[in-house]
C-alpha cells in the first residue's frame, strides 16, 4: 500500500511548502549559479580549428548572466518545476520521519500545479525548437522572437496536444486498457523534450566525454586549458562516469524493447529472487532496468546479507532506472554547456542548433537566449520524470493508492493510476535513451575524427596580453579604413597579403589572426560584398569580444541595411553607441527603407547639422522628380567624392556625359585636386571620355593609372573591359580574390546576386538582374520611369536597358561612413517616399 493522503495537520503542510521554497530559493542563489560557472564557447577561426573562450568566468558572472533580458520566464520555469519536485521530497520525508499521517492534499495540489505546467511548457518549448525552422538556425541572428513566431509555436503545441488526445480516442477505441492509453499518451506529450535531449547529449557525446575525462584525472583539456581544481575535477568524474556508460544503458534498453516485443514473458525471475521480502514482481522488466537490471538483480540474490543487498540492488536500479532523470536534473548545466560550445558539428550529427557561436561569444542577448531554452525545454520534463520516479520506485511504495487516497479516490487517482504511472516513468526514461542511442551512432563516424580538430582555449588570453603591444606593432602602419578612404586600395591589398603571409611566433598566432579578420571585413564591406563582410565582422567581434570592435558593429549594421533585412538590423543598431554620428546616420537610413520606425529628437538634432544627411536627402529629392543634377556643389572629402562619383553615373544614365564631364573637371580644377591619388576619379574621367568617344584618351588614362594603382578593384575592372576590347594589355591576376562577381569561375549572374548586393549587374537583360537592381539601386532605372513606382514588384513595370559600360564602378546611392571611409547602401526602389515626407525624414 502507498502512503495515504492526509486533509489535516495543515501547520506541517505549511512548514514543508515553506521549508521547500527556502530550499529552492538557496538552490537557485547558490548552486545555480557555482554550476554555471565556467560557460565556454567554441567557434571556428580556420579549418579544422576552434578558438574556445570562457563566458562565465566566475559566480558573479553567471549571476549576472541569469539577471540578462530574457532569462526570467526560464528561470521562474525552472524554479516551479525545482519546488514542485522538492516539495514531493519533503512530504515524503516528513512522513518517514513520522511527523505527519500522510501526503498532505494542498502541498499535492500546489506540486502537482508547479509540476505540470513547466512540464507542458517543456514539451512545447522543445517542440517549436525543432519544428519550426528560426532564423538562428540559418545564419548568425540577433532577431527576438517575433509575435508571428510565438503564434505559430502556440498553434503547433495545441496541434501536437490535439493530437495526442485523438490518439487516446484510438485507443480506446481498439480495446486498450485505460492504464495503458494514459501512458502512451503520456510518451507522446513530452515527446518532443526527450527527443530534444537525446539529440544534444548524442551529436555532443564525444566531446564531453573526452574533456571530462581529461579533467577527471587532473590534467587539462581541449575545453579548459589548465589543471582543475579538487571541485571540478569530482564533478568532471561524474560527468566522465555517466557520459561513459550512457551508450551502454541506451543499448540495454533498445535490446529490453526488442525483446519483450517478441516475447512479454521472456523474463521470469527465479524462486531465489521471488522469495526475497523486498522483492515485489513487477509487470514489465523495464521497472527492473531492463535485461541487464533483471540479471543483476538475480546476480545480488546471492547474497545473503539483506544489508549488503538490498541498498547494492536499489543502487543499481535508481541509476538504470533514474539516468534520464538524473541526467535532466542535475546534468542540464552540461547540457548548457554542450549548447554553448556548439560543437555538435564537428563532434556528432543531429544536435539543435539555436545561435551562431561567434554571437554567443559576443552577446549577451544569446547567451540568455540559449540559457533560457536550457531551462524551459528540460526543467519541467526533468522535474516530471523526477517526481514520477520518487512516486513509483520500488513498486510505487510512496504512491498513494485506492482507499489511501480518500476523496481523491474517484479523481485523480482514478487517472494517476499506479500500472499507468509505472509504464510512463520508464516510457520517458526508454525514450530518451534511444533517440541518444540513435544520435549517437550517426555521430560515431563525425566523433572518430575529433582528434583532427584543434581547439585553442588559450588564444583570447594571449591576444588580450598582445593588446597592450599591438599599437606599438603596427606604429608605422595606416589604418586600413583610413587607406580606403583615400582610395589606396592597392597599398591596402599588399599590407593585407603581407598580414596573410607573415605567420610570426606561434604565440602571436592570435593577435595576427585578429589583425587579419579586421583588414578582411574592412576591405569586404569597402568593396560592398556584405554578405561576405557580414560573416567576417561576426568573426572579428568574436575574437574581439566587444573589445575594439565597434568597427564591427558599424558593418554588421549596415550588412542588414545592405540585404534589406530591416529586422536584422534592428537589434544590431541598438548596441551601437547612443550619441554618435555615424549611429545616428543608420538610424536614418533604417527609418528611410521602413518610415514607420521613428527617428528619437535626440537623433533628429544630431542630423540636423549633418552635412552628408542632408546631401542623402537631396540624393531623394531629386530621384523623387527625376533629376540626375544635383544644385548642391559636390565636397572635396571621401563622402563627398564618392556622391560627385554616384552624380556622375546619374549624368551617363540620363545621356548627359558631356555635362558630367564638364563639370567634373571644372571641379577638378577649383580644387586643385591631384587625380593621379586619386584612382576611382580616373576610372569616371576614363568613362567619360569614352561615352565622348574619345578611346584614345580614355586609354591613356587607364593604363597610367594602373602602373601606378595596378591592384584597384574599379580601375583593374574598367582596365580589363578595355583589354577585352584589344584597346589595351590584359592586367595581372589579383591574388586576393577581391574582384568583381563577373570576374569569377561559374555563373556571373549567381556570383553577382550572392557577392553584390547594391552593385548594379552590367547586363540587365534577364528578370533576376533587374529585380537585383531594383532592390540595389533604383537610380538605374529611374529616367526610364515615368512616375516613381513603388513596391517589391515595382521593377517589372519599367521598360529596361543596359546601363553604360561599367557604370556600376560608379553609381552610389545612400552614403553614410564607418569610421570615416564612406560607404554606399543604395537606394532601393521600393521606399515609401510620401512616407518618408510624412514622418519628416526628409526635412531634418
Amino acid at each position: 500500500m502507498g502512503i495515504p493522503i492526509s486533509d489535516g495537520n495543515y501547520p506541517i503542510a505549511i512548514l514543508a511548502i515553506l521549508i521547500s521554497g527556502l530550499f529552492a530559493y538557496s538552490f537557485y542563489e547558490i548552486f545555480v549559479p557555482r554550476s554555471l560557472s565556467g560557460l565556454q564557447v567554441a567557434f571556428p577561426t580556420g579549418p579544422k580549428r576552434y578558438e574556445v573562450h570562457t563566458v562565465t568566468a566566475n559566480q558573479s558572472e553567471a549571476k549576472k548572466l541569469l539577471q540578462s533580458k530574457g532569462m526570467r520566464n526560464g528561470i521562474i520555469l525552472y524554479m516551479m518545476a525545482l519546488y514542485g519536485a522538492v516539495l514531493v521530497a519533503f512530504e515524503f520525508l516528513f512522513y518517514g520521519f513520522g511527523w505527519s499521517d500522510g501526503l498532505h492534499k494542498i502541498s499535492l495540489v500546489v506540486a502537482l500545479v508547479f509540476i505540470a505546467l513547466p512540464a507542458v511548457i517543456s514539451s512545447s518549448v522543445s517542440l517549436s525548437a525543432q519544428v519550426i525552422k528560426t532564423k538562428a538556425s540559418e545564419k548568425a541572428s540577433l532577431q527576438e522572437q517575433g509575435t508571428f513566431r510565438i503564434g505559430f509555436g502556440f498553434v503547433i503545441t495545441i496541434i501536437w496536444f490535439t493530437a495526442v488526445a485523438i490518439t487516446g480516442l484510438f485507443l480506446g477505441m481498439a480495446g486498450i486498457s485505460w492504464e495503458r492509453q494514459l501512458s502512451i499518451m503520456g510518451l507522446m506529450a513530452f515527446a518532443p523534450s526527450f527527443i530534444a535531449y537525446g539529440r544534444i547529449l548524442g551529436s555532443s557525446w564525444t566531446a564531453l566525454k573526452d574533456s571530462s575525462k581529461a579533467l577527471s584525472k587532473g590534467k587539462p583539456s581541449a575545453f579548459y586549458p589548465y589543471e582543475p581544481g579538487a571541485r571540478k575535477q569530482f564533478i568532471s568524474t561524474l560527468v566522465h562516469f555517466n557520459t561513459s556508460v550512457m551508450p551502454y544503458i541506451a543499448f540495454n534498453t533498445l535490446i529490453s524493447l526488442i525483446l519483450l516485443a517478441i516475447n512479454p514473458n521472456m523474463f521470469e525471475h527465479s524462486d531465489q529472487v521471488l522469495n526475497l521480502d523486498e522483492y515485489t514482481q513487477q509487470s514489465s522488466i523495464m521497472e527492473e532496468g531492463g535485461v541487464l537490471g533483471f540479471y543483476l538483480i538475480e546476480l545480488f540474490s546471492n547474497i545473503s546479507e539483506s544489508g549488503i543487498r538490498v541498498p547494492l540492488v536499489t543502487i543499481v536500479l535508481l541509476f538504470l532506472l533514474f539516468n534520464v532523470a538524473i541526467v535532466g536534473f542535475l546534468f542540464v548545466y552540461e547540457v548548457a554547456r554542450i549548447l554553448f560550445l556548439d560543437i555538435a558539428d564537428v563532434s556528432g550529427k543531429g544536435g539543435i542548433r539555436l545561435a551562431d557561436s561567434r554571437l554567443l561569444r559576443s552577446e549577451r542577448s544569446q547567451q540568455a537566449k540559449v540559457l533560457n531554452f536550457c531551462f524551459t525545454g528540460f526543467a519541467g520534463q526533468s522535474m516530471l520524470l523526477l517526481a514520477l520516479a520518487m512516486l513509483t520506485f520500488w513498486d510505487s511504495a510512496y504512491l498513494p493508492q485506492d482507499a489511501d487516497c480518500k476523496s481523491w479516490e474517484d479523481t485523480i487517482c482514478n487517472v494517476m493510476k499506479k500500472d499507468s504511472l509505472e509504464e510512463l516513468t520508464w516510457m520517458l526514461s526508454s525514450g530518451g535513451q534511444i533517440v541518444f542511442l540513435g544520435i549517437w551512432m550517426l555521430s560515431r563516424r563525425t566523433g572518430q575524427h575529433l582528434e583532427d580538430v584543434t581547439f585553442d582555449a588559450t588564444a583570447g588570453q594571449n591576444r588580450a596580453k598582445l593588446e597592450g603591444m599591438e599599437k606599438l606593432i603596427y606604429r608605422q602602419e595606416e589604418p586600413f579604413t583610413t587607406l580606403m578612404a583615400a582610395d589606396q586600395w592597392s597599398k591596402a591589398l599588399e599590407r593585407m597579403e603581407r598580414l596573410y603571409d607573415d605567420h610570426g611566433e606561434e604565440s602571436m598566432e592570435g593577435l595576427y589572426l585578429a589583425r587579419r579578420t579586421q583588414a578582411s571585413m574592412e576591405l569586404l564591406a569597402g568593396l560592398g560584398r556584405w554578405d561576405q563582410a557580414e560573416q567576417v565582422a561576426l568573426s572579428f567581434l568574436a575574437l574581439r569580444a566587444g573589445r575594439k570592435a565597434e568597427i564591427a558593429r558599424l558593418i554588421l549594421v549596415s550588412a542588414s541595411l545592405a540585404q534589406r533585412d530591416i529586422p536584422e538590423a534592428l537589434p544590431r543598431i541598438d548596441l551601437l553607441p547612443q550619441e554618435d554620428v555615424e549611429t545616428a546616420r543608420l538610424r536614418w537610413v533604417t527609418s528611410i527603407f521602413n518610415p514607420n520606425i521613428k527617428l528619437s529628437e535626440q537623433t533628429k538634432t544630431l542630423l540636423s547639422i549633418d552635412p552628408l544627411t542632408r546631401k542623402n536627402i537631396d540624393l531623394i529629392k531629386r530621384y523623387m522628380e527625376g533629376s540626375p543634377a544635383s544644385g548642391k556643389a559636390w565636397s572635396d572629402n571621401p563622402e563627398g567624392r564618392l556622391l560627385l562619383l554616384g552624380d556622375l553615373a546619374r549624368f551617363r544614365l540620363w545621356g548627359q556625359s558631356q555635362i558630367g564631364l564638364d563639370r567634373f573637371e571644372a571641379w577638378v580644377a577649383k580644387k586643385e585636386v591631384d587625380l593621379t591619388s586619386w584612382p576611382l576619379g580616373q576610372v569616371a574621367r576614363a568613362l567619360l571620355y569614352l561615352d565622348r568617344n574619345m578611346i584614345a584618351s580614355a586609354v591613356d588614362i587607364v593604363e597610367k593609372t594602373v602602373k601606378d594603382h595596378p591592384r584597384h578593384p574599379h580601375l583593374r575592372r574598367l582596365a580589363i573591359n578595355l583589354a577585352n576590347r584589344g584597346e589595351m594589355e590584359m592586367p595581372g591576376p589579383e591574388n586576393t580574390g577581391l574582384v568583381w562577381a563577373d570576374l569569377m569561375p561559374g555563373d556571373w549572374q549567381t556570383n553577382w546576386i550572392s557577392t553584390h548586393n547594391l552593385a548594379v549587374a552590367p547586363d540587365l537583360s534577364s528578370s533576376k538582374m533587374r529585380e537585383h537592381a531594383w532592390n540595389a539601386n533604383a537610380w538605374t532605372v529611374r529616367r526610364n520611369m515615368e512616375k516613381v513606382f513603388r513596391g517589391k514588384k515595382g521593377w517589372k513595370k519599367v521598360d529596361w536597358q543596359n546601363p553604360p559600360m561599367a557604370n556600376h564602378l560608379l553609381l552610389s546611392g545612400l552614403v553614410i561612413t564607418i569610421s570615416g571611409t564612406p560607404i554606399d547602401l543604395g537606394l532601393p526602389g521600393w521606399i515609401d517616399f510620401k512616407a518618408c515626407e510624412k514622418y519628416g525624414l526628409l526635412d531634418l
